[in-house]
This record gives structure tokens, C-alpha cells and sequence, in this order.
């Protein structure tokens, strides 16, 4: 009986499972604890930045928070 011709041997893939390492992904940072007073003090912060202008407390209540909040 005839043989069939020999193919060479393939090489089986292997595939190498990387682990995650802390360094791979940027760990979320710890989140900022604001304090109510925190957010009144900037609040005023910015009131006088604005020179003492008429605007809207809660505005700057709510962009006193925002930065607080984005440290």
C-alpha cells in the first residue's frame, strides 16, 4: 500500500495568559469626602471672587461642589 506523503509537523499555538498586574490598569482613586461646610466655604470663595455680585447661591453651591467633588 502507497504512503501519503509526509507533511512536516506543525508547532501547536500557544497562547500565553497574561495576569493583570495594579500597574496594567489606573486604580480608581479613593473617593473625596465633602463636608457640607466644605462646599459653603468654597461657595462664599467664589461669591467674592465674583467682586460680591448678585448671582445665584445655589449656582455657586453647585460649582463649589463640582470642583470639591473633581479632586
Amino acid at each position: 500500500m502507497p504512503r501519503a506523503p509526509k507533511t512536516p509537523e506543525k508547532t501547536p499555538t500557544v497562547r500565553v495568559k497574561r495576569t493583570r498586574r495594579a500597574s496594567d490598569s489606573q486604580l480608581a482613586p479613593a473617593p473625596v469626602q465633602v463636608t457640607d461646610q466644605d462646599i459653603s466655604q468654597r461657595a462664599y470663595q467664589i461669591y467674592e471672587s465674583r467682586g460680591r455680585a448678585t448671582g445665584s447661591p445655589l449656582d455657586d453651591w453647585l460649582e463649589a461642589e463640582r470642583q470639591l467633588t473633581s479632586r
